[in-house]
């Protein structure tokens, strides 16, 4: 029987071309009309992308059995800590609705009862740098919804991080396309 590789150190002369080197910027409708910067980070964003999976179950097979493993569903989220907070990034983030008018010199953010179409993004975008590229990774989730509310807390003499969850949503036109994709560079 051949032995594999023995090699202990996964460092190679190609690592230094596949670093993520910032925590990146968040884009609103990135590549779209209204594309905009959402707002300054601080610690960065927490991408997850979780298939959920099942087991086909065999008789007389007593574990999981290569090609028996099905895909029920992928959630896809990106938590962004938001050291600038906005109007605009309150009512993405509690889908809420915003009177710019009732009191002077206020955005009066109250919440809704009902999740209406125009609460979903088209897209949240992060765009990072890679080592070995002039061209970004480009992470997207597309229809991306604020359905986790918010958890603030301030204190003195720190920063004060507003995390926000956004998490993707598969389109009605597109029932069989997952909502998000990576735009990895390729390193030449």
């Amino acid at each position: 029987m051949a032995e594999g590789s023995t090699n202990t150190i996964g460092f190679t002369a190609e690592t230094l071309k596949h670093l993520m080197l910032d925590s990146g910027a968040v884009y609103k409708n990135y590549g779209l009309t209204g594309e905009a910067l959402m707002g300054c980070t601080s610690g960065g964003c927490e991408l997850d992308i979780v298939p959920k999976t099942r087991e086909i179950k065999a008789d007389g097979i007593k574990g999981s059995w290569k090609g028996g493993t099905q895909i029920i569903s992928v959630d896809c989220t990106l938590k962004i800590n938001f050291l600038e907070v906005t109007t605009d990034i309150l009512k993405a983030a509690l889908m809420a609705d915003v009177d710019s008018v009732t009191n002077v010199g206020y955005d009066t953010i109250t919440s809704k009862t009902v999740i209406e179409l125009t609460d979903y993004i088209d897209n949240i975008a992060l765009v990072s740098s890679l080592s070995g590229s002039t061209t970004p990774v480009i992470i997207i989730l597309k229809n991306a919804l604020g359905d986790a509310g918010i958890k603030f807390s301030s204190k003195d003499s720190q920063d004060n991080i507003l995390p926000c969850t956004f998490t993707a949503h598969i389109s009605p036109d597109t029932p069989s396309v997952l909502a998000y994709e990576i735009r990895y560079p390729v390193i030449v």
